[in-house]
């Protein structure tokens, strides 16, 4: 199991082989290049622009851009954000190591939404292009595309169930908690480095609203939030509230 303090940390700033690259990433099962074998690798790989790194609150693309690539996480956290009709913004997403961000640009060739870094993070870039050609000749790359905007669809759609503002809450931990286990990391601690603000924003509450409930669940010993560390106390409890 991964240290705590090493989950979001990056890797050294150096350039790996591009018939290593993606094999020695640590999320790989996790991103386009799962289930590939070594000769359909190598030809995604050979597209793949190497790892970059971006500062916390550095934007990496912006609502309205010109849409050319697709990015995914290699390390650290990003978030992404609209603008509503009324003009406030509205966090939609969170995004964590092998995830894939800009898939909303696809259908109108410019990004949709503002993604930006949460902490120091790395990403590495898929022209959009270059993907669909390789894709024409491996299939597996288009189905494992297909499978992550599928995943991302139904995302979408759970984080608009009705629920009450306890419930909402309980739902967020325990999926950011699955999310982290898939990773090889804790389920039951792990890095927060989202504010309250970002996590009420997301969910579709006030930010006082957020904080009552936080210091409920703390109370009740259900969750323990500490300096960015969020600690699962009562896990079978955190899933009732998430179910009611």
């Amino acid at each position: 199991m991964t240290n705590l303090s090493s989950q979001l940390d990056l890797l050294p700033k150096k350039t790996f082989k591009a018939e290593s690259r993606c094999q020695k990433c640590a999320v790989n099962s996790l991103c386009l290049p799962s289930g590939l074998n070594q000769s359909e690798l190598s030809e995604l790989e050979s597209i793949i622009k190497s790892s970059q790194i971006i500062d916390k609150n550095r934007q990496l693309f912006t609502l309205g851009e010109n849409f050319t690539s697709l990015f995914v996480v290699h390390s650290g956290m990003f978030k992404t954000t609209v603008v509503e009709e009324n003009g406030k913004e509205r966090i939609i997403g969170f995004h964590l190591p092998g995830e894939i961000m800009g898939l909303d640009g696809i259908h109108t060739d410019t990004y949709q939404s503002t993604v930006s870094a949460l902490t120091m993070s790395s990403y590495c870039r898929i022209p959009f292009e270059d993907l669909l050609e390789v894709a024409e000749d491996y299939p597996i790359i288009q189905k494992n595309l297909i499978k992550i905007m599928s995943k991302e669809i139904f995302s979408c759609k759970k984080n608009h169930i009705d629920l009450g503002s306890k419930a909402k809450l309980a739902l967020f931990i325990r999926t950011l908690a699955q999310r982290f286990s898939d990773r090889g990391y804790s389920s039951s601690e792990f890095f927060l480095p989202i504010s309250q603000r970002d996590i009420a924003s997301y969910l579709g509450m006030a930010e006082e609203t957020l904080s009552r409930i936080f210091k409920k669940l703390q109370k009740q010993e259900v969750v323990k939030l500490q300096k960015h560390t969020l600690t699962i106390l009562d896990e079978k409890l955190l899933t009732n509230i998430s179910e009611s």
